[in-house]
């Protein structure tokens, strides 16, 4: 399957009562105020359900093969990247891509990086002609970043082939497998679409 490689550029309770037939709230019964007590035999609806004691031990244990299992297939995926093309340079086209134009500053933020770590990175961009800096319009003294003509083409080459090669791997696997994963995916979109934790670190690998 070919998906739009745009697409890779790589994140309810219901009331205790209903409202009435005229739109209006339905009366609590009597004696249901706030200072109501738990039903006979049952516990309070306010208290909340505590999580079972080894969910932590369970989580590190998901999390771990999770990371082996992520490791692997990046290591595999970057076999097809250009030679220059590292991994926090991949980051800062996909995060221009997305929401660019974007000064330097908020390229750092998302990237959650030092300021000086995402110049040379943009440096670096800039030099292979991946990127563009253009003037704000309303302050001459701030620059914003694009994606050239030949970063886009990049990050286009870069989706298809990766969703190439990820959607041969899947056919090739059990009916339940394929199942199981497309059911993980909203959980997998969901980690991925965490906030990062931003750190004062950073190197151009």
């Amino acid at each position: 399957m070919d998906a739009d490689p745009r697409a890779d550029r790589v994140n309810v309770h219901r009331p205790a009562t209903g409202p009435g037939p005229d739109g209006e709230a339905a009366p609590r019964p009597e004696g249901a105020g706030a200072d109501a007590g738990p039903a006979p035999g049952g516990e309070a609806e306010s208290r909340v359900e505590q999580p079972p004691a080894d969910a932590a031990e369970e989580s590190a244990e998901v999390a771990g093969r999770l990371r082996v299992a992520l490791e692997a297939l990046n290591r595999r995926l970057r076999k097809d990247w250009p030679d220059h093309l590292t991994p926090s340079r991949l980051s800062a086209l996909t995060t221009i891509a997305a929401g660019g134009p974007l000064p330097v500053g908020e390229l750092a933020r998302r990237m959650a990086v030092s300021t000086p770590t995402v110049s040379h990175i943009v440096d670096a961009l800039a030099k292979l002609q991946l990127i563009d800096r253009r003037p704000d319009p309303r302050d001459r003294r701030v620059c914003r970043l694009v994606l050239s003509d030949a970063g886009d083409e990049l990050l286009d080459d870069l989706g298809r082939r990766t969703t190439g090669f990820l959607a041969d791997r899947i056919r090739l696997l059990p009916a339940d497998q394929r199942a199981g994963l497309a059911v993980a995916l909203p959980a997998l979109e969901a980690l991925a679409a965490a906030p990062e934790r931003p750190h004062n670190g950073g190197m151009d690998r």
